[in-house]
Parts: structure tokens; sequence; C-alpha cells
């Protein structure tokens, strides 16, 4: 995750419950290479490591997996224990009513149920009378971590039909095709869930106590990781594209990437189109985040960062970088946008 950005709106919910809680943010927030300024104008971004490092100082601190933003407190260890209580489920059914049981014993901000029919089955989060969260955080967190968390167990992806949100749609919804998968989006919802085709729960589980050992080895803040055991085709694409800039192939193709991957530039062109994205696009956000990893890294020059993106000239490079940020790249690096 070291070259991804996401939208800084995701660290401004986390800002905004750490203080409700009295916590001095802004030397964490230095200390883990966030400016404040940068936090302050809608459309900026931070580093996905920055971000995922400044969450578990809070959590870490508040003692509060729901950072400061839910009803009440939820005590660290919560999600480690809920992943043991479905560990020894026998497949994605049993395994997704288990984890919402295990939620309801907290009684903290949303009621969890699962229901399903012959077509779909669906994780459903409600909240519960009287509570209220800060923002939004909480219901996304919650539905990308219990998806994710079945697809590790299933130890393969499972394709979302549908995402219902109980809030308005927000500024940085394109966020979403990365945190869910390019699945349909719908707002303002009396209720949020994800659901997703039925002949996925009868997945078996293929994990064990062992392998879930390693998977609660590093942060449960399932959020901020791809899954370790599949990879969704824009997930591929996109580390294939890391490593040919990175190596100076700055003009690598939709062909050459469709040769990589033994299929046809048609296939997985529709592959990418089902994700909702493009092999432009991918190629934009990885040059983007790759180059805004490289300015909060003062060794290198402007123009040296333009040449490790793939621009031969600073002055191209510069009319990108602010079509992709509203920033030149050295105000950006100052922290003035």
């Amino acid at each position: 995750m070291k070259d991804i950005t996401i939208d800084s709106a995701f660290a401004r919910m986390l800002l905004e419950g750490a203080q409700a809680k009295g916590l001095e943010c802004d030397p964490i927030l230095l200390s883990h290479g966030i400016s404040r300024l940068t936090l302050d104008k809608p459309g900026t971004r931070v580093r996905l490591e920055s971000f995922a490092s400044f969450a578990i100082e809070i959590m870490r601190r508040l003692d509060d997996e729901f950072l400061g933003i839910g009803e009440r407190r939820q005590p660290v260890g919560s999600f480690s224990m809920m992943c043991r209580s479905c560990i020894s489920a026998r497949d994605i059914r049993r395994s997704m009513r288990r984890a919402a049981n295990f939620w309801n014993l907290f009684d903290n901000t949303f009621s969890h149920r699962v229901e399903e029919n012959e077509q779909s089955m669906r994780y459903i989060i409600s909240p519960i009378e009287g509570t209220q969260t800060l923002n939004n955080y909480l219901v996304e967190a919650i539905l990308s971590s219990i998806h994710r968390f079945h697809c590790w167990q299933g130890g393969q992806f499972i394709p979302l039909n549908m995402v219902a949100l109980n809030h308005p749609e927000p500024e940085y919804s394109d966020q979403y095709r990365a945190l869910f998968y390019g699945a349909n989006m719908s707002y303002q919802q009396t209720e949020s869930s994800i659901a997703f085709d039925i002949r996925h729960s009868k997945l078996e589980i293929v994990q064990t106590p062992e392998t879930l050992d390693q998977y609660l080895a590093g942060s449960n803040l399932s959020l901020l990781y791809q899954p370790k055991n599949y990879r969704v085709i824009s997930d591929q694409v996109r580390q294939w594209l890391e490593r040919n800039i990175k190596q100076g192939n700055y003009q690598a193709t939709l062909k050459e990437a469709a040769s990589h991957f033994e299929m046809s530039q048609q296939v997985l062109h529709r592959r990418l189109q089902a994700e909702d994205l493009s092999f432009k696009e991918i190629k934009m956000q990885t040059r983007r985040d790759i180059a805004v990893n490289l300015l909060f890294d003062n060794k290198y020059k402007i123009e040296e960062i333009a040449t490790l993106v793939g621009f031969s000239e600073p002055s191209a490079f510069i009319r990108a970088f602010k079509s992709w940020t509203g920033a030149t790249p050295l105000a950006y690096r100052h922290g003035k946008h």
C-alpha cells in the first residue's frame, strides 16, 4: 500500500472523532506525515500508509476500534474476537450470521443482521434508536471489513451486487470504487448493507485458526488493506503498472498488460469495465499516487519526480499534476492547496 493515496476526507473523519474525545491531534498528524493544511481543503489526498498509522495510533490511544466516532467506545480486540468466533464456521453463510450475532452482543451504535432469498444474501447494519455517529466512516468501515474478511475466509473474491448506504452521496464517493470494488451504490437508504449472489454464501471456509493468527498479526483496520489471498483484476493491473513505471516503462499499454495476464485486450477491457475502471484511468491514478508519495520525500526535486513518473518535460508534469489534484507539485509539497 506504500504508493497508494486516498481522499483526505477519510483522515478528516478520523480527526473529528479523535478531537471529540479530547485528543491533541496536530502532533499526531505530523508524526505520521500528515499536514493539517492538507486536510483543510476538500479533494486533497494523503498517503494510505500515513492514514493507516494515524488511525492505528488514535485507536490505541482511545482504546476504541470505533475511533471516537460511534455512540460508545468499542474496546480494542473486539474485531479479533469476532474473527475468532467465525473461523470455525463451515461456510460464508454461517460465518456472516456469527459475525452479526457477535456484534449485536455489544448493543453499540448499530444492530446487525443477515437476510437472504433465492437470489441474494445481504449483510445489514441499522442505527440503534437513539444513537448516532459523528460521520460516515463507521458505516463504510464496517461494511468493507465484513466483506473483505469473508473474502479472505473463503479464499476468493466475492463480487458485490449492491452497496446501500444510509447517508447522502459524499464528495469522495469516487473512492467507493476501490473500497467496494466497483459495486453499484445507492444512497440515503433507511439501512446500510452489502449484497451478493446467494451462491457465494455456500462458499466453504478455507482458512484455519493458524492462518487467522497471521491475518490478525497486522492491523485490524481491514478497510485500509487489500485482501491477501486474492486480487481483483484492477488491483493486479495497478501492481503491474507500478512495477513498470518504477522500472522506466512509462508507456506500458493495454496490449502489454493483456499479454502479461494472458488474455485478450477485449477481455481485459471488459473485466476492468466490470469494476467501473479503465486501463487509462488506473494508469493515471498510479502515476498520480507515485508522484504524491515522492513529493512528501524532500530528497527529490520536482524535475526528478517528473522524470520518475514518465514526463519528458517538467511543465507537462506540472500541468498534469494540477489537473489531478488542483494544485501545482510545489504547492502540494508545501501544503498550499
